[in-house]
């Protein structure tokens, strides 16, 4: 069923991206190309079959195959740096294909990077075209390196601990209010310079007080969380679902028309209505908008709360549509 509502425009501005720590990589390897007096640097991570290059100076590729690599062998050194003055004079890398055809490395070192675990996961390394020696400051300036990188990627794992953290909801494991603040606005601002569509959905659970009332806060809650399942479950996998507030939910459908929104909220809506509820019963109602119909986030969500009130006010169970005829 579709309800009609008025709509007015307003602008907004745009998000912006994240930072990350890619230019604190690259400046460590440059300091590990300027102590070691090396033109090519890089910082590798080891998966199960390959060294991917996470930062680098003077070289092009992504990945390394590790049983190819100097720095499989420099990993299995872990508390030492690994120094090979003159690869060609190694039987271990003399016919290697980047010291016998091209590049044509002369000289290697790389020191293990050591998570706090114990682990080795991967190397910070420098390779020189003609052979040398590293004195033994440089030896112990490459190892701090190694610390540093480190230090810096364990950083980097607990602000996206804390940041996942922040942006769920404790009770649900889905995305939380704020995460869906700040999509909203990324969303919003995309549609503003793309033209990119997409459609936003609000979800509430029908007669959630009465169930509250009738079972108990724990049961509310268990029912709460098998909501947030079934729609984490069945909605696709590029929608975005957040709770946005006591038995509320939210969806953003991106690059979809309202038509096509309703087909797949109708879809959801059923698979609640069809669950196998072992205390009573429970389903939804849903209002959509499009974001083509707004110029302005606020009354995009006003238009979609005010529809899904309609859908409740008129029986409850249904999905209610914006349209501005």
């Amino acid at each position: 069923m579709a309800f009609s509502l008025a709509a007015t425009t307003l602008t907004d501005t745009a998000v912006k991206e994240p930072a990350t720590t890619g230019q604190s990589l690259r400046d460590i390897i440059q300091l590990a190309s300027y102590i070691c007096d090396a033109p090519v640097a890089m910082v590798t991570k080891a998966d199960d079959s390959e060294l991917n290059l996470i930062a680098k100076l003077g070289f092009d590729g992504e990945s390394i195959l590790r049983k190819e690599s100097f720095c499989g062998y420099a990993m299995e050194a872990r508390d030492a740096v690994m120094v090979i003055p003159d690869t060609t004079l190694d039987s271990r890398f003399n016919t290697h294909s980047m010291v016998a055809k091209g590049p044509k490395y002369r000289f290697y070192a790389g020191s293990p990077l050591i998570d706090p675990d114990g682990y080795v996961i991967g190397t910070i390394c420098v390779f020189d075209y003609q052979p040398k020696q590293l004195n033994q400051r440089q030896i112990d300036s490459l190892q701090a390196l190694s610390r540093q990188v480190i230090a810096m990627l364990e950083l980097t794992k607990l602000s996206e601990q804390l940041h996942q953290t922040s942006m769920t909801d404790a009770l649900t494991g889905v995305n939380n209010r704020r995460a869906f603040d700040q999509r909203f606005e990324a969303e919003f601002a995309r549609w503003q310079r793309t033209g990119q569509p997409f459609t936003l959905a609000l979800i509430d659970i029908d007669h959630f007080k009465s169930f509250n009332d009738s079972f108990g806060h724990a049961a509310g809650d268990q029912a709460l969380s098998e909501v947030a399942k079934l729609f984490q479950r069945h909605c696709r996998n590029y929608d975005f679902f957040a709770r946005y507030g006591g038995e509320e939910f939210v969806l953003i459908l991106p690059g979809t028309d309202r038509v096509s929104a309703y087909k797949t909220l109708e879809k959801l809506r059923l698979v609640v209505a069809n669950h196998e509820w072992p205390l009573r019963q429970l389903t939804v109602s849903i209002g959509l908008a499009s974001a083509e119909k707004f110029s302005d986030k606020k009354q995009l969500l006003e238009a979609a709360d005010q529809v899904l009130y309609k859908a409740k006010t008129q029986g409850r169970n249904q999905t209610g549509v914006f349209s501005d005829s």
